[in-house]
């Protein structure tokens, strides 16, 4: 085989792999688990009742390790994205280090989406394999392939979070 066919045959695989694949850090999401994410605080709550089992727990990192929640901390509580953050022109457009939202806050009454250039992520932290959620005072997450979803059960709003996407919800 010659230099040329060589290099034309690698080019197609290359471009194969990239288009199977997609970008770096793109969500790669099939359209059945699209479908499945809730998009309203009643399809969060839903989630839950399909929960293998309940732990009492303030922090936990997902089985992939991109999603790390913090739910017991004095002042910060929620979950950060390492891979896949959420582009947000919006909510960043005062930030001039980050463009991108890497974190999901309960504040007082509300999900706040923060474009972090820190972390909440602290040492001594088990994982929550999916399928299964945690609960710490008011608050409950579920891990679950396609993210993470987190409720303020007591005031009714919360989040979900995976790789390129957030939803926020209240009733």
């Amino acid at each position: 085989m010659s230099p040329r066919s060589w290099l034309v045959v690698l080019a197609l695989v290359c471009s194969a792999l990239f288009v199977t694949a997609g970008p770096a850090g793109a969500a790669r999401t099939d359209p059945a688990a699209r479908a499945a994410i809730p998009r309203t605080y009643d399809q969060a709550l839903a989630h839950f009742q399909n929960a293998t089992k309940v732990r009492v727990n303030r922090k936990f990192y997902t089985p992939s390790g991109n999603i790390y929640c913090n739910v017991g901390m004095r002042l910060v509580k929620g979950c950060e994205i390492n891979v896949g953050r959420i582009p947000g022109p919006n909510v960043c457009r005062n930030n001039p280090v980050s463009k991108t939202v890497g974190r999901l806050e309960f504040r007082r009454s509300k999900v706040q989406p923060v474009c972090n250039t820190d972390t909440i992520r602290t040492s001594n932290t088990r994982t929550l394999p999916y399928g299964e959620a945690m609960i710490y005072g008011n608050i409950s997450c579920l891990s679950e392939e396609i993210g993470v979803t987190c409720l303020n059960e007591k005031f009714e709003f919360g989040f979900f979070l995976h790789r390129g996407e957030y939803v926020l919800f209240s009733r």
